[in-house]
């Protein structure tokens, strides 16, 4: 994940989160479209560390399948988009699992 790349893994959590950041802190922040890491789950927190911006999970071949987001831009408050072929889907209400893993990244920084 780290040579060549755009971003760089700060910490990982006891279930294997990997909370990256910008290699260059200028760079707009966002979470990878596809991962080198497969069936991987990546975190991001807003520049300096003021709170969560998403989790995104990816699968066998490095896709995103979806991708939580902090910011409510739908009424939903935390929410998640399914992945389908490179886009986003309709927001939805997380889920427990989804619950539990923005929980164990909120407490683990």
């Amino acid at each position: 994940m780290e040579e060549g790349r755009r971003w760089k893994t700060v910490a990982v959590t006891e279930s294997g989160i990997k909370i990256i950041e910008m290699k260059n802190p200028k760079s707009s922040l966002k979470l990878p479209e596809e991962s080198h890491s497969l069936n991987s789950i990546y975190a991001v927190f807003n520049k300096g560390g003021n709170g969560l911006k998403g989790i995104a999970k990816y699968g066998p071949d490095g896709k995103k399948l979806f991708e939580i987001h902090t910011t409510d831009h739908h009424g939903l408050g935390l929410h998640y988009h399914a992945w389908e072929d490179g886009y986003p889907l309709k927001a939805n209400p997380l889920i427990q699992s989804m619950k539990n893993m923005v929980n164990e990244v909120l407490n683990f920084k």
